[in-house]
């Protein structure tokens, strides 16, 4: 099982409004699952966080506290918290020192070259979701993470490429929501 460092937990996040937070508080009294979206125009991570929506409470309900981090200035967090609906916490870390700890993958150029690229794509485009504006590091990839108070991290999904998410089941899995979704 990975551990989140101390240097990890001391890193800052800001608030949409700029408002800067130690990542450690994300998680000091209840397990947190961080889902480091790509970019705040990023097609594939709005489609990630609709489809998350749905389970966001049952993820609560599990005792664990669902949380968005993205890349871009704390103006374009707002904005995406707004186009988005976003009902859980969103924080933003422009410098991507969270991602570079937690082990985010960053995909060379020939990853464009990666058929799956355009079938998720495809796939994105066809529920509705546009690619926009890039606001923040598109070369950056996503990942969840579940971090828990003593700093254990037993989940930690890593994206290979643009679109390549969990799924809201295998979230529920992890966070151990599942039993309830019955």
């Amino acid at each position: 099982m990975e551990h989140v460092s101390a240097e990890t937990a001391d890193l800052l996040v800001h608030t949409p409004t700029g408002e800067a937070v130690r990542l450690g508080l994300l998680w000091e009294t209840k397990p947190a699952l961080l889902v480091l979206v790509r970019h705040y125009g990023c097609q594939f991570c709005r489609a990630q966080l609709a489809d998350l929506r749905p389970v966001w409470s049952r993820i609560e309900a599990a005792g664990v506290q669902p949380v968005v981090i993205g890349n871009g200035t704390p103006l374009m967090a707002e904005a995406f918290a707004e186009e988005t609906g976003l009902a859980v916490p969103l924080y933003t870390n422009p410098g991507r020192e969270v991602y570079d700890a937690l082990g985010a993958k960053r995909p060379g150029a020939i990853a464009l070259l990666d058929p799956r690229v355009y079938w998720n794509g495809l796939k994105t485009v066809l529920r509705g979701f546009f690619p926009k504006k890039k606001q923040g590091d598109a070369a950056q990839l996503g990942g969840v993470f579940l971090v828990r108070p003593d700093g254990s991290m037993p989940y930690a999904y890593r994206s290979d490429l643009a679109g390549d998410v969990p799924s809201p089941r295998e979230v529920l899995r992890v966070v151990g929501a599942e039993a309830a979704a019955g």
